[in-house]
């Protein structure tokens, strides 16, 4: 069924993605972004002619102005892309992430809580879990953020459910593995990568290298999530993962082999470790698998659709 639909960090990697799948599959869109250094307009190409897509320049920081839009054009849902999300900078300083990751938040419940039949979608991340050590965490685990980012998106969960059960706020939380795919940052792993091959640098990696992710195709995550606003139960928790397992070594030896090169001395570099990394995220998908709205593409056709979206930069 087609909604009016709030999303904020429109213009970001996931936010763009989801923008035009949102409007793909019939939604009215109201945009909102106020393009920190992470947005990109030209992410939103495609959504600027849609006719059902009107765009926001608001920081969701800035109540009135979020209040303004739900109340105005009668959303159902704010879907909540918006956040400070490289683990680096918030090691570096994590004022702005408290800011926007907690207090945002906040400022979306506070809407919601004026409108009772607007409910808050909110994007979380693998990482409130903390590392996985052993079997991959379900949706009941304990939260155990380690690092200052994943600290504040634990903070944001723990509150919007504190304004269910306190104001009757309803929402639904999706937490994601590592996305990858045209349009990310050029801070963020991959990205990094492809940047080092192009310019013909030493690809820098933490420690060792043994660090574990889970790879998820940006794609297929906003698909799933597009579904589940549909399809999901209200006041749910739901992860979602794909089941791609590479450390460290083997992404960079895979990319590099799409190039033609070796993984050796003089094309990569090892770096100090990143304070408190996590050694492996793991995650379990059987509550959205039930839900019969799991999806995965091919890893490989999915990576090579990415590293030629960004040589063609």
């Amino acid at each position: 069924m087609a909604k009016s639909i709030v999303i904020t960090g429109c213009a970001g990697f996931l936010g763009s993605h989801a923008t035009d799948v949102f409007l793909a599959r019939g939604h009215k869109v109201f945009g909102v972004d106020c393009f920190t250094y992470a947005a990109n307009k030209n992410n939103l190409l495609n959504a600027m002619k849609h006719k059902n897509f009107k765009m926001f320049y608001v920081d969701i920081n800035n109540f009135s102005d979020i209040r303004e839009i739900c109340l105005d054009n009668k959303i159902d849902w704010i879907v909540n892309f918006a956040a400070e999300t490289h683990v680096d900078n918030s090691i570096t300083s994590c004022d702005t992430f408290i800011r926007t990751n907690f207090g945002g938040v906040k400022n979306l419940l506070e809407v919601c809580k004026l409108k009772k039949d607007l409910k808050l979608f909110h994007i979380s991340t693998d990482e409130v879990y903390g590392c996985a050590y052993g079997d991959a965490h379900t949706e009941d685990d304990a939260l155990d953020p380690r690092n200052p980012y994943s600290a504040t998106k634990a903070a944001a969960e723990h509150l919007i459910r504190a304004y269910k059960n306190t104001y009757g706020v309803n929402y639904k939380i999706i937490r994601p593995t590592n996305n990858f795919g045209p349009r990310h940052h050029s801070e963020k792993f991959i990205p990094t990568i492809l940047n080092c091959i192009k310019n013909n640098e030493k690809i820098p990696i933490y420690g060792t290298g043994q660090n574990i992710r889970d790879w998820l195709f940006v794609k297929d995550n906003v698909s799933m999530i597009e579904k589940l606003l549909n399809t999901g139960q209200i006041n749910e928790t739901y992860n979602i993962c794909a089941e791609n397992y590479w450390n460290n070594n083997e992404l960079v030896k895979l990319i590099l082999e799409h190039f033609g090169r070796d993984f050796d001395e003089n094309s990569v570099s090892y770096i100090d470790d990143r304070k408190g990394h996590d050694y492996r995220y793991a995650i379990t998908s059987d509550k959205i698998k039930a839900l019969n709205v799991f999806e995965k593409s091919d890893f490989t056709t999915s990576l090579t659709e990415t590293i030629v979206s960004y040589i063609r930069k």
